[in-house]
């Protein structure tokens, strides 16, 4: 039986403890294993020791060790002798060491170190190379293809201009509250009849169609401004569903609540991504760039606007924006963001390892399972009377 995790985990219980020395002796035999991966953790174990013990020369020897060792967590060992090098006034080598880290770091690591490179390079008098690093530290936190949000707002556009056509431009005549769609528009209306009737798509495809073009263009435009930013922090596969959640929210509060009501668009989606990003800023402290952060800092007024106009103004689908904004929120809360850093993930052990670990996949997977099976059984519990 592999006991190599349990090892780590008592060296790290005797760093926490503060018996360096215990811990060195401890980490020694795992770096022999053969498993670079158990070698890498124990040499940074030790360096951590040998630091503490104010023993710098043993440290960095241990953190080269690490470095050297192949493991996934080499290049936590190119980084601390990086460090190390910079607390000794060797700049060059510290850029060569951090260089190398930034070659074998996972991706979501490179816009730090690559910020790093940078004020060191400027450091040294290299500035042309300084302003090249400080770009690309923030191309890796900022630059990113919405790959989702445009393929969302390119098949809404799509549909409406198949709608227009098929309609001789009918659906073109909706003004801003109000307007109507072509026959493909009028077999995905989210209704409780005819949901109960077996058509339950229409719980997702009735956010695909709009009630005239400005409808189209409003939700187009706020989905473009605040999707990217959803689609940045969780990923593409993982914005996808919460899309999807938060438009099945709404539909399934539409049919719940105003079982006879005809809806569609992409509000209740809308309302479910603004949701979530405003929880999300309360509760995980996203670590963003300029740009997005200026936009989630008037997240909660824009969202106080949204449901003023909302309650105010007649022949706006209330159920289908609350039900969407509840889905979006609960997701924001239970649900931490993957693509950016957060302030709690930011605490770091001396070994370069996360205070808080992130959440495991299955945990996320049943989350959204749990979300998608309430939906399932508000369906079932809105189309019951019609079924009776």
């Amino acid at each position: 039986m592999n006991d190599h995790p349990a090892a780590l985990d008592e060296i790290r219980d005797l760093l926490d403890r503060g018996e360096m020395e215990a811990a060195a002796r401890a980490a020694e035999p795992l770096t022999r294993t053969g498993d670079a991966d158990v070698a890498a953790d124990a040499w940074l174990l030790i360096g951590t020791a040998r630091y503490r013990l104010d023993d710098e020369p043993g440290a960095l020897i241990a953190w080269r060790a690490a470095a050297d060792s192949g493991g996934a967590a080499a290049w936590l060992g190119h980084r601390s002798v990086a460090e190390q090098h910079v607390r000794d006034g060797n700049l060059d080598e510290a850029i060569t060491a951090y260089r190398e880290a930034d070659r074998q770091a996972p991706p979501s690591e490179r816009g730090a170190i690559a910020n790093r490179i940078a004020w060191l390079l400027k450091e040294t008098g290299h500035d042309f190379a300084a302003r090249r690093q400080f770009n690309r530290a923030r191309g890796a936190y900022a630059t990113h293809v919405p790959v989702v949000t445009y393929a969302i707002i390119g098949i809404c556009v799509a549909l409406f201009g198949i709608d227009a056509v098929l309609s001789q431009g009918a659906n073109l005549s909706g003004g801003f509250l109000g307007g109507t769609v072509g026959p493909l528009g009028e077999a995905n209306l989210i209704n409780a009849f005819f949901v109960a009737q077996g058509e339950w798509w229409r719980i997702f495809t009735s956010a695909f169609f709009h009630l005239g073009p400005i409808h189209l263009a409003f939700n187009m435009y706020v989905l473009y401004l605040y999707g990217q930013l959803v689609e940045r922090m969780y990923g593409r596969v993982e914005y996808g569903i919460i899309y999807l959640l938060a438009a099945a929210g709404g539909s399934v509060a539409t049919i719940l609540f105003d079982p006879r009501q005809f809806a569609a668009g992409a509000s209740g989606a809308i309302f479910g991504v603004i949701g979530l990003l405003f929880v999300v800023s309360r509760r995980h402290h996203a670590v963003l760039g300029r740009e997005a952060r200026s936009m989630m800092a008037g997240i909660g007024t824009y969202l106080v606007f949204l449901l003023v106009f909302t309650f105010l103004v007649p022949g706006i689908s209330l159920t289908g924006h609350l039900g969407g904004l509840a889905v979006g929120a609960v997701l924001g809360f239970l649900l931490p963001p993957t693509g950016v850093e957060t302030m709690g993930g930011m605490w770091r052990t001396p070994s370069g390892e996360r205070l808080s670990g992130g959440m495991p996949r299955a945990v996320r997977a049943a989350v959204y399972a749990v979300v998608a099976g309430f939906l399932v059984a508000g369906s079932y519990l809105a189309v019951g009377p019609f079924l009776g």
